[in-house]
């Protein structure tokens, strides 16, 4: 990043790459939980939908990485690290053979990550814009991946 580009972020640099790790760790949970979903679910559509969403959050994580790295900051490497640091509680477990709980636990999951990034909206505006045109373009997609959820309820 350079010198200008630091200066005309008014917001500690170490708490937004904090924030943005802990949303990417948030992200490849989420990928993984669509992934698995995919693979699990005996309903084509479905596999479909949760495809579509994975390679979204895939996008998401790619996202974040780059401002992470932009910003200096290192992303985070191992699983059981993004368990610990992101903000959305991982399920336990995903019921396949139960649609209807496997989509409740997925559409949770999306809701926690829409509120994540509302607050970093929120943390980044007028502060610095281009975390801030990320995050934007992020939550526009988690919240069609609700309504597309919430739409096969």
């Amino acid at each position: 990043m350079g010198k200008k580009a630091r200066e005309i972020v008014e917001i500690s640099v170490p708490e937004i790459i904090s924030d943005l790790n802990r949303a990417y760790a948030d992200e490849w949970l989420s990928l993984y939980l669509f992934w698995y979903s995919s693979r699990t679910t005996i309903n084509s559509n479905l596999k479909l939908i949760f495809e579509k969403i994975y390679l979204r959050d895939l996008k998401h994580a790619e996202l974040l990485s780059s401002r992470i790295k932009t910003l200096g900051g290192s992303i985070i490497y191992n699983p059981s690290e993004m368990i610990r640091i992101g903000n959305c509680k991982y399920p336990e477990s995903i019921n396949s053979k139960n649609e209807k709980e496997m989509i409740e636990s997925l559409l949770s999951f999306k809701r926690c990550l829409i509120e994540v990034f509302n607050r970093l909206i929120k943390k980044t505006h007028g502060k610095d814009f281009i975390t801030y045109g990320i995050v934007q373009e992020i939550i526009k997609e988690e919240i069609e991946d609700e309504e597309i959820l919430e739409s096969i309820m």
